[in-house]
């Protein structure tokens, strides 16, 4: 009896913090891609009413830089959020169970692994010729507006953090056409406070995703589970004294309690390729469309228009 309540009680508290740090990962996930979002929508919309107001004077060439730094922010947003997802899929937990056949290893020998084997680029496909009929979570392809060029893949590829770089781009772009937004500097602070926000999020992701489940908690856990295993048949026949419900109820017991260890070891880590996992393309994918419909020109088309969007009787009053 007291083997099977501290069997119990072990497997149901390894599920239960197996289910916090799905839900966990869960909502940083939401929490990261949500930020990045309204940083892109902010600049998109000072950049807007910026360029309109630089046709309005006649200043083509200011237009046109403003113009410029839109088009690759939307393409670099893309990127990075293609870099940051795919970084949580190829975490240090799932590289721990793609290398458990092959026996066990440190943190400091997957980190040389790593380095020698060098930064691969994920599979991308521009949106204009990706297929939305088709499924792209067998073979994670994530969905760019512009395919990074060769000294872009060539400074990723030199670089320890791929994720850093791509948002000092980012960053760097923004405070480039600073001088030209005709918002007030405080105002557009907001849009590197939403980035840094968004870049909190991913971290909290990359600590789900790198730091793996205690291995002695684990590895007590598994040793009370075979002895639970081979200790339950023989309690179950002397409890209850019957060969016919002796093995049913052995089997119920045994398998409850492996069945549930195995969902918490599911659980624990939510980022990688298994089908169980958070499919990382669909919320990449997801993020790539609203960057493609806060930029959307009939947007422009209708907010550019004093009365466009409202009835005709509306009047001028609140």
């Amino acid at each position: 009896q007291a083997l099977g309540a501290g069997v119990t009680f072990s497997i149901v508290f390894r599920t239960q913090l197996a289910w916090n740090r799905y839900w966990e990962a869960v909502t940083q996930l939401h929490f990261m891609y949500s930020k990045w979002a309204d940083a892109f929508s902010q600049f998109q919309a000072f950049a807007e009413v910026t360029r309109k107001a630089a046709m309005d004077k006649g200043d083509q060439a200011k237009a046109d830089r403003i113009l410029r730094k839109q088009k690759r922010l939307k393409v670099n947003y893309a990127l990075l959020s293609t870099v940051a997802a795919d970084r949580l899929t190829q975490g240090d937990n799932q590289r721990m169970e793609e290398v458990r056949a092959k026996g066990v290893q440190t943190r400091g020998s997957m980190r040389i692994d790593k380095e020698v084997m060098g930064w691969n680029a994920p599979k991308m496909s521009e949106r204009t010729a990706f297929d939305r009929t088709r499924s792209n979570d067998d073979d994670h392809e994530y969905v760019v507006f512009q395919k990074p060029s060769e000294q872009q893949i060539q400074l990723l590829a030199q670089s320890n953090d791929t994720i850093s770089s791509v948002m000092y781009w980012i960053i760097w772009d923004l405070a480039d056409a600073m001088k030209d937004i005709d918002i007030a500097p405080p105002i557009q602070s907001r849009m590197y406070q939403e980035l840094s926000n968004g870049m909190l999020g991913f971290n909290n992701c990359l600590k789900i995703a790198d730091v793996p489940f205690p291995l002695p908690f684990a590895q007590l856990l598994g040793l009370l589970l075979v002895a639970f295993s081979l200790l339950i048949p023989v309690y179950v026949i002397v409890f209850t004294r019957s060969p016919i419900a002796g093995p049913i109820l052995s089997f119920l017991l045994f398998e409850s309690i492996w069945c549930l260890n195995e969902v918490a070891k599911e659980l624990e880590n939510p980022f990688g390729q298994d089908s169980n996992d958070i499919t990382l393309t669909d919320f990449h994918l997801n993020f790539v469309d609203s960057l493609e419909d806060v930029s959307m020109e009939g947007h422009q088309a209708m907010l550019h228009h004093p009365t466009m969007g409202l009835d005709d009787d509306f009047g001028m009053s609140i």
